[in-house]
């Protein structure tokens, strides 16, 4: 995974190539919330799947009889975005904490480059993408009940949740401890 982390690394590194990551991660978002969340939730009266952070398995079942061939097409048209925004987001993520971790303390830095470190952004996309492998399993199934999958989209939603949470926490600290040691420096506090 050498290529993630230099892509990680080139990224913290550029401004242009920083902020086209953000406006393509998080401009695809705002295109699903104005174009395909709207009148998917008025068609089945509620959010997408992936939106609900406290679905349950009955929630799942319950819902998809509200699903029909115009909703399914939504659904569709919104796990195509799905498949790159995650990576864009953890790409994001991943280079605000290169940065942030470059200017706290380039032994650290180095460490976690050295050791393909940068592939711990992956986690929440890669249970991201399980989310919406198990969610497309259950939607084309519909109504035939595919309890199986339902539970892996419920788990995976959890523990991509649970990932990203704790990864953006981290960066967060991250970038708040290289903004204090940076004004430190200018200040003359911190050598």
């Amino acid at each position: 995974m050498r290529w993630y982390n230099n892509l990680v690394v080139r990224t913290s590194q550029s401004a242009w190539l920083f902020i086209n990551s953000f406006v393509f991660a998080f401009g695809s978002l705002a295109f699903v919330f104005m174009n395909i969340n709207t009148p998917f939730e008025a068609t089945v009266g509620t959010q997408m799947f992936d939106f609900q952070n406290d679905l349950t398995v009955e929630q799942i079942f319950v819902q998809l009889t509200n699903y029909d061939e115009s909703a399914r097409a939504l659904y569709h048209a919104f796990l195509f975005i799905d498949f790159y925004f995650p990576f864009f987001a953890g790409l994001v993520m991943a280079a605000a904490g290169a940065y942030a971790w470059r200017h706290l303390s380039s032994k650290h830095y180095e460490a976690i480059y050295s050791r393909n470190l940068f592939i711990v952004f992956l986690i929440p996309t890669l249970f991201d993408w399980g989310e919406n492998i198990f969610a497309l399993s259950v939607v084309n199934a519909w109504p035939a009940e595919l309890g199986w999958a339902a539970t892996g989209l419920v788990l995976c939603k959890q523990v991509k949740l649970a990932s990203m949470v704790f990864l953006q926490a981290v960066v967060f600290l991250s970038l708040a401890l290289a903004l204090v040691k940076w004004l430190g420096v200018k200040t003359g506090l911190v050598k």
